[in-house]
């Protein structure tokens, strides 16, 4: 039986998610697996997963807000930006609640950001964390991210915890820094929840557990997300004529009866519901770059 779609997982704190890929791949030991958005083990909440032939779809998964709640401690400033590290400034700032809403609303939109060093970004072919745990002297470039809404959920005895959506690429732990450092102080996270990553939500999220529990692959199949619904951000054009085996075979199709001379950088065909390719749409012709088998 082959197995394709997406899976919404529910990433436990403590656990890489590595490591859960892996918990799922010795059940599946010939599936094609992969997933989208690393999470830090101190972090928790949804991990989408994809099986199969939805592994070629996780860059269209990245294009999508991610949202997240996350609380930060007032006082110490650790050199993992969370509570794995070791402390390497404190100070006594713990601003007003109205002063924090201020600050937040400035967070909002397009801007610059530091990534922390101790993260997966490659620095002359080796992770930065790698670099960092070895004491390593090495600069990393600021990168710019966006952020769509940020606000303050509850602030008391030293702690902050916020809610925030943005776009792929930003870090939260930086975040927390800065916002801190607005206010010439230092914090740390102490907890990071991802509960939404484009149509996966944490509310319909599963945990390892039940995803790992005894039964046929066809019990499992009922956790599986279809592509097509998980790329609902994605424009699609269903076919059911020739250009479906042109298609497969990897050869461009005109829509421009249908479509006149359209350019998308991002788009997908679909035979009925089921997909049979990505690619993009230049005057009016589709070019595959991905097909599905």
């Amino acid at each position: 039986m082959t197995i394709s779609g997406w899976l919404n997982l529910n990433k436990p704190k403590g656990f890489s998610s590595a490591y859960c890929l892996n918990i799922i791949k010795k059940r599946f030991k010939n599936l094609k697996i992969g997933h989208a958005g690393t999470l830090d083990p101190l972090a928790e909440g949804v991990l989408p997963i994809a099986l199969g032939e939805a592994t070629k779809t996780v860059s269209l998964i990245h294009l999508q807000f991610k949202s997240y709640l996350f609380e930060m401690n007032w006082g110490s400033e650790t050199d993992t930006l969370d509570l794995e590290g070791k402390v390497i400034n404190t100070n006594y700032i713990f601003p007003e609640e109205k002063e924090l809403n201020v600050v937040l609303k400035k967070f909002k939109g397009w801007q610059m950001q530091m990534p922390p060093k101790y993260s997966a970004i490659k620095v002359n072919g080796k992770r930065s964390y790698e670099l960092a745990r070895q004491n390593s002297e090495f600069e990393l470039e600021e990168k710019k991210i966006f952020i769509k809404n940020i606000r303050l959920l509850c602030h008391e005895n030293n702690k902050s915890l916020i809610y925030v959506k943005c776009n792929t690429g930003t870090y939260v732990r930086s975040l927390a820094r800065d916002i801190a450092h607005s206010f010439k102080g230092f914090a740390h996270i102490t907890k990071l929840v991802r509960t939404r990553y484009g149509n996966f939500r944490i509310k319909e999220s599963n945990n390892i557990e039940k995803l790992l529990e005894k039964g046929t692959n066809e019990d499992f199949l009922k956790y599986v997300l279809d592509i097509h619904k998980v790329l609902i951000h994605i424009p699609s054009i269903k076919l059911n004529d020739k250009r479906v085996n042109l298609i497969k075979n990897g050869m461009k199709v005109s829509f421009v009866n249908e479509l006149g001379k359209v350019n998308l950088e991002n788009i997908y065909t679909q035979d009925l519901e089921k997909p049979l390719a990505i690619g993009c749409l230049k005057s009016g012709f589709f070019y595959p770059r991905r097909v599905f088998n």
